[in-house]
Parts: C-alpha cells; structure tokens; sequence
C-alpha cells in the first residue's frame, strides 16, 4: 500500500479520464485519482440591498440604488478516486467569494466499499436528510438555486435559526448540509432500495434563536447555564427509492464518495428517485424556563421529494424535482408580549428544465425554473400595533443556458454560459418587519421585494 501511494505521488502519470473534462492521474486498474478544477464568474445586476460577499465591507452596507458587480464566486480544486476497489476517497479545496478567497477544506472523506449493500465512511459530509443536501448545484439548470447565494440580507433575517439552502460547511450555522461525521450507505437490489445513515457531531449554542414580537429580528436566547457542545450526536437517515422495474436507473451517488446527485445528467441517465428523510440534533439546553416554558430545544425534521429525468423523442431532456423539508423546534417566538412557544420551520421547492439535445449553433441550448417557499413560525406587532404573523418568502428563478460540450454519453451540464434572474418577495410578518425596518432605520435599502438578472459562466476541467 506504501508503494502505491509513493507511486501515485512520485510518478505523475498524467492521462484523460473517460469522464470528461477531468484528468486522471493512475498508478494501475485499482489505484487513481480524478482531478478537477472548477470555477465560476458572474456578471450581477443586483437589486436595492446588501449581501453577504466580497467585498464584505462594503456589499454589507444597505444601499438605496441597484447594484453592478463583476464576481468570481468560486475556484474549486478537487480530487476523487481510489487507493484499491475497497477504499475510495474525495476533498474539494475551495476558494470562495464570502469567504474572503481564503483557501479551505469544502468537504472530504474516505469510504470502505465491503459490497453494494454496504459502504461506510467518515469524513466532512453532506448530512444524508433532503435530496437538497445531496445535490450537486453546480450542475442545476437554474444557476441562482446555488443556496442562498443570490438573496439579499433582509430575507436571511428569516433564516437564522434555521437555512435549509444554505451550502458547505461554516461553524455558526445553526442546521448544517455539510457536517463532521460518519455515514452507512448502501444500494439493494440494483438501486430498487438505497439507505444513507449517519451521525455526526452535535453543536448546541443559544445564539440567535428567539425572535422577539415588538423589535423584530432574531437574538440570543436568555440561559442559566452553557451550552455543552459534542455531548452527543446528531443523527440523519435517508431512503430512496427507484423504480427500476419501469427501466429507470438508480442515481449513482451511493458508490460516489461524495454522495453527490444531480438535477440534470445531460442525458446520460434516466432516472427517477422517491425519497423521505429525518434528522435529529438537540441544539439548545439551559435555556430561562422561566422566561421560555421550556430549557431546551430538540430540532426534529422530517423530508420527502421526489425527482427525474428523461430523454423523449431522442432530443428533448425534460426533467422536475419537488421537494419539502419541515423542521420542528428550531426556535423561541414572542407570541405575545412576555410569552414564547416553540417555533418550526417548513419549505417547499421545485424545479424544472427541459435541454435541446440537438446543437443550435455553438451549443446545446436548455431552460430551467425554480421555485422556493419558506414559512418560519414568528409574530411582528407593526408601528400602528397590528400583530402579523408568519416571516414568509417566495422565490422564483430561471436561467437559459447554452452547454458548448457533448461527450458520448451526454451533454456535459457543468460547462455552460447562463442568463437567468432571481425575484424574491418577503410576506406576512417579514414584509411587515423588513418595511418598518426601512422606515425606522438607515437602511433604506431594505424591501420586501427583490429581482436580481445575471450573466454567469461556469467552467470545468
């Protein structure tokens, strides 16, 4: 094993990979390693606002007029393969724009592949709950469904106990897609049945979970004691199903160290996935029972979704994904003055694309929609005294774009330019909320409805 890996290193055998666009360094049949370099630029055309990216001291400022910014929002590197057919592995080193480009482990893991119904690994992953976790968004026919990515700060005031959208891994995230930890996944019968469990760290903290009734906005929970973190697990577990009896394949995220899946497969894979989920984290304790009826939180979540795609008539890709999440007891909320109740969080998504596979100049071209509600239990009194209920916002999406590389088994869907725009509109006690904010405040900025156009090109090798 020593040698093999020396030789991996020390001989830099360097040759194409049948995937295409990446390069393999091989040593033999059984011990290789794909290699990738990704990025992504931008053209945005932002709406009044502030946002959470470089240059973080002035995008984070509220401004009063539309917005012009040329980004590029992240440079992958990253690598995956096999020391021998039991042992597989993958790590992308990013270098994102929030984060200032400073270099970072974005995920990474080793798995043991005993056999197809059970592999096991451990590492930074995505948590096995909502096919969202599982998706690979670089490949999305919409390119603002990259999480959070496109909205502007005065929605995300919604989201702080809770961001089902948000990507990668950051310690102050209340619920996180990517986490520390380790995962059992295996495929039955040939996909007919795929399991994903896992356990990883447990991070308890009373930061920024109780949304107060008369102010707005979300602060830190009052406690009598600490927040012991890594006392326990959090746990997810996952269950897909395909049915391969009506000639869909199972997707192969189960034999992926990365465990990734895709909106789009270029029309290399028909697929259908059904798929539930449930996550289980306690992420606050000590709280002022006092004051909050209650001395800890349990966060309980529930998924189900559901996804394919297929070729028709030999040219037309057409493809959908729904998807629901629902999180209970991620928060306090000031139902009325001096009283608190235990708040949730539940969303809905879908999407859908339909890509020509037919070349129309100097590509393949394809349209993709998305669509996202978010309803987080909170009540606002306004300035005349009215109380509202619900931080609600819906989102819309779409993006056409043209794909330049066909390989023989499909279009590659990474390698693309894209012209799409993201409408964002806050409801119910958010709009009330965002609307005095604006009016009590500097931030004239803040409005509760967003539309946001870009120019985006994504390259992959």
């Amino acid at each position: 094993m020593k040698k093999k890996l020396l030789g991996l290193i020390g001989m830099g055998i360097f040759c194409f990979s049948l995937k295409a666009n990446a390069v393999q360094i091989k040593v033999s049949e059984d011990t290789f390693a794909d290699l990738q370099a990704q990025i992504r630029v931008f053209y945005l055309n932002l709406d009044k606002g502030a946002y959470s990216f470089s240059p973080t001291d002035i995008m984070k400022q509220y401004k009063d007029y539309r917005q012009q910014q040329f980004q590029i929002y992240k440079y992958r590197l990253g690598a995956k393969g096999q020391i021998t057919k039991l042992i597989s592995f993958y790590g992308n080193f990013d270098f994102n724009d929030n984060e200032g480009y400073e270099g970072m482990l974005w995920e990474g893991a080793i798995y043991f592949n005993f056999r197809p119904e059970f592999i096991i690994g451990a590492g930074k992953i995505r948590t096995p709950f909502s096919r969202h976790n599982f998706i690979g968004r670089h490949n999305s026919p919409v390119m603002s469904s990259d999480g959070d990515y496109f909205l502007a700060n005065q929605f995300k005031e919604a989201l702080k106990p809770v961001n089902p959208y948000e990507g990668g891994y950051r310690g102050n995230q209340a619920y996180k897609r990517t986490d520390m930890g380790m995962m059992v996944k295996g495929s039955i019968k040939d996909g007919l049945i795929k399991y994903f469990a896992g356990i990883f760290s447990e991070d308890r903290s009373n930061s920024s979970k109780v949304w107060s009734l008369t102010t707005g906005g979300f602060g830190n929970v009052q406690t009598t004691g600490p927040q012991e973190s890594f006392k326990n697990f959090e746990y997810d577990v996952r269950l897909e199903f395909t049915p391969t009896f009506w000639g869909f394949k199972q997707e192969p995220n189960v034999f992926d160290p990365s465990s990734r899946e895709y909106q789009t497969y270029g029309g290399s894979l028909d697929f259908m996935t059904f798929g539930i989920g449930y996550h289980h984290e306690t992420h606050l304790e000590n709280a002022n029972t006092n004051k909050y009826g209650s001395s800890s939180l349990t966060r309980k979540a529930y998924a189900a979704d559901f996804a394919f795609e297929k070729k028709f008539y030999q040219k037309y890709l057409i493809g959908a994904e729904l998807g629901y999440m629902y999180f209970k007891d991620t928060h306090f909320y000031e139902e009325v003055i001096n009283k608190y109740k235990k708040g949730d969080v539940w969303t809905w998504y879908g999407e859908i694309h339909l890509i020509y596979d037919e070349k129309i100049g100097i590509g393949y071209p394809g349209i993709g929609f998305r669509y996202e509600y978010v309803d987080v239990d909170g009540n606002y009194r306004d300035t005349t005294g009215k109380i509202h209920k619900d931080l609600v916002y819906e989102r819309y999406g779409a993006c056409l774009s043209l794909y330049p590389i066909r390989g023989k088994k499909g279009i590659d869907v990474t390698n693309r330019i894209g012209i799409g725009f993201d409408y964002v509109k806050a409801e119910d006690a958010l709009k009330a909320y965002i609307k005095d904010k604006a009016a009590k405040t500097n931030n004239k900025g803040w409005d509760p409805t967003n539309f946001t156009w870009y120019l985006g090109i994504y390259a992959n090798f």
